[in-house]
């Protein structure tokens, strides 16, 4: 089994389902940050938060006091930039509650989505790792979202005494790098409808609940107009998409998520050369 495979089974297990109704989302707009002062962790509850993830889980105590000690807790407001694009890379964020988007516009001020992270991710090791200024902006997609900040020069340093840091840490960066990856796979995926299973089934595996063989429900209830932004397609187009599949008995939605009763049926339409095209 993948360690990535494997990582994302220790975050259903150990990070509370995440269910995010539709009301929840909107469009990105700049809150200033700061405005809602951060809710602090007393030591041993920091402690208990920050072995969740598996970038840390492993660390042996004193290490994990060496984190805290210049850890903070950040609850972010939805909307709230957590950084811009071109920013200097300075901190690592782990995502404890909510979900954050990694966005930035064209030449044309469209905006475009090419990561989407929930609970139990990090952000911001691969920007510092490169040795590079973070490459979009990071927003806080919902209330709620509650962040674990981390001084991202202090965390690379400590595999020189933690060596099984060391590993961690690459496979966080390859996490990250397999979230843009999974952006490419969604846009090469072929027509709208093929887009969207892709897009369906990357989000069931990361955070869905089995519901039995071949059923899932997906705690996450995404806008189309969201949704649309990260396949690249008008929200006429994916709200056909989506009556469709309804139509066919694949799909039911309530305010808290989404509700799949043939999954097979999603991942043939991705090998599927007869998908019916939906004009985008």
């Amino acid at each position: 089994m993948p360690d990535a495979v494997r990582a994302n089974k220790r975050y259903k297990a150990t990070f509370e389902s995440p269910t995010v109704p539709r009301s929840a989302f909107f469009r990105a707009r700049a809150v200033p940050a700061g405005v809602r002062p951060s809710q602090q962790l007393k030591c041993s509850a920091l402690l208990s938060h920050l072995r969740r993830f598996d970038l840390l889980a492993d660390l042996p105590p004193a290490a994990l006091q060496e984190v805290a000690a210049d850890a903070s807790v950040r609850a972010c407001r939805r909307g709230e930039f957590l950084w811009h694009r071109g920013d200097a890379a300075k901190q690592v964020v782990l995502i404890d509650s909510g979900f954050v988007k990694m966005t930035r516009r064209d030449r044309d001020g469209t905006s475009k989505t090419y990561g989407l992270f929930g609970p139990g991710d990090s952000l911001g090791i691969f920007a510092f790792w490169a040795g590079m200024r973070y490459p979009s902006d990071a927003v806080a997609l919902n209330k709620g979202v509650t962040l674990l900040v981390i001084d991202a020069l202090k965390l690379t340093r400590l595999p020189d005494r933690y060596p099984v840091l060391a590993g961690k840490l690459q496979v966080e960066v390859i996490r990250f790098t397999e979230a843009f990856i999974d952006k490419i796979e969604i846009i090469s995926a072929g027509t709208i409808p093929q887009r969207l299973a892709m897009l369906m089934m990357q989000l069931v595996n990361r955070y869905g609940v089995s519901r039995g063989r071949e059923q899932a429900y997906l705690p996450i209830c995404l806008p189309l107009e969201q949704i649309g932004e990260i396949l690249g397609a008008r929200i006429e187009t994916v709200a056909r998409c989506f009556a469709q599949w309804k139509r066919a008995g694949w799909l039911s939605t309530d305010a808290h998520g989404c509700h799949f009763t043939h999954l097979e049926k999603v991942r043939e339409l991705l090998h599927s050369c007869s998908a019916h095209p939906v004009p985008a």
